[in-house]
């Protein structure tokens, strides 16, 4: 919408209920006014970067502590960095006055304190950390981590919801407690956490999805088409949950020397209570199908890890490279979901998959919970420490008989 703006019509401005409203300034080229529903008003100004179709908004702060006047005179001066070849971006990294008792630091240095501080020493899992800061980091790292205001919040996670709903959930969770963490005394890199407040970007439903058996098939023998797309560590990681209902992040970081008495009845994976869920080493029995899946994975007797990365400095793969793989991205890369013409599913779905399949084929549901990992969650944990070996090995040879099965000569 285009308006000229005037101090009585921004007054009156208002947007409706769950919505926002944005009107540029048909006075001053790039000057926007953005209203909320909870009736904050805030000045922006929105260009195009040189050579690019991209474009930026730049907040220059909210009215009326922002004059409509001094909101154009901004506005010009930044029109006027632009035509001189300067990024307006980084022109407000330099004009950012931020009182503090502290030295001012920018989103990449408390990033990378927060990493190294907090998720290394105290979290299992610090490596989705990192993951999950690459996106903020591409839009602010060089910014003063005190500038960023809840407007460029909300603007940014809209951003990541367009494409990945859920996945902005998990980015807005972790920057939540990023903020959290910087406010703390002996930091207090930033005065408010922009992050506050703001409402879930992504709508999570109640995970339900299994595959039935013309899907399994589909994905099995599809997942060994020379055109489809994903690397064959990622390929091979995907049929590992499907055959032994381990969770992704297990079958993705899978270790040689966490494997034995392959060549036995009774061949046995050792998962380290680092990479489970409930902190506890476990014992998975491995069924015929999934000792042919990892014996086609490990071809050198150097290999130390099942389904090498692409990338040789990571070693082992990530968790979310599965996800990313069935997913591609949009615009650039297929994922396997859309080269199999397959509705949506997730990783953790084929363990589900997995669990449905023995389930249905006569394999008792308390062995099936084991199997999975899944406790009891009472006291009687702490002391019951029978490891369900025998019954989960049956489990195990079931789900395998019944993939054998459906898929026959395709294994």
């Amino acid at each position: 919408m285009k308006k000229k703006l005037t101090d009585l019509y921004i007054k009156s401005a208002k947007a409706d209920e769950g919505t926002r409203l944005d009107v540029y300034d048909e006075k001053t080229t790039g000057l926007m006014l953005r209203v909320t529903d909870k009736g904050k008003k805030t000045f922006s100004f929105k260009y195009d970067v040189p050579g690019t179709r991209k474009q930026i908004r730049v907040t220059l702060g909210t009215y009326p502590q922002i004059s409509l006047d001094k909101a154009r005179e901004m506005v010009e001066a930044y029109r006027e960095d632009l035509r001189n070849g300067k990024d307006p971006r980084l022109e407000k990294v330099t004009k950012v006055t931020v009182t503090s008792t502290v030295a001012i630091k920018t989103f990449d240095a408390v990033a990378d304190e927060y990493i190294e501080k907090y998720s290394k020493p105290n979290l299992d899992s610090w490596k989705n950390d990192v993951q999950l800061l690459r996106r903020p980091r591409a839009k602010w790292g060089r910014r003063p981590f005190a500038s960023i205001s809840d407007d460029e919040a909300m603007e940014f996670l809209e951003e990541v919801a367009a494409q990945a709903p859920v996945q902005a959930n998990r980015c807005q969770s972790k920057l939540y407690q990023l903020w959290k963490w910087a406010k703390l005394p002996g930091r207090k890199y930033a005065k408010i956490n922009p992050f506050e407040g703001l409402p879930a970007q992504g709508q999570e439903n109640p995970r339900e999805r299994v595959l039935d058996d013309s899907e399994i098939k589909t994905f099995w023998v599809g997942l060994d088409d020379p055109d489809c797309p994903g690397e064959a560590g990622v390929k091979g990681a995907l049929k590992l949950i499907l055959s032994t209902m381990v969770r992704p992040g297990q079958a993705s970081g899978a270790l040689v020397p966490e494997l034995h008495e392959l060549e036995s009845k009774a061949p046995l994976w050792h998962i380290p209570k680092i990479r489970v869920k409930k902190r506890r080493d476990i014992i998975v029995p491995l069924n015929d199908v999934s000792v042919g899946i990892i014996k086609k994975a490990v071809t050198d007797e150097e290999q130390t890890v099942v389904f090498p990365s692409r990338y040789e400095e990571r070693g082992e793969l990530q968790r979310n490279s599965l996800a990313q793989a069935l997913t591609g991205r949009p615009n650039q890369r297929m994922g396997i979901r859309e080269f199999l013409k397959m509705d949506h599913f997730t990783p953790h779905d084929l363990r589900r998959t997995a669990a449905t399949l023995a389930r249905r084929a006569g394999a008792p549901r308390p062995d099936v919970k084991a199997t999975l990992d899944h406790m009891e969650g009472d006291v009687t944990d702490i002391y019951d420490k029978y490891n369900m070996l025998p019954e989960k090995t049956v489990v195990e040879n079931i789900l395998g008989g019944e993939l054998k099965r459906l898929l026959g000569d395709k294994l």
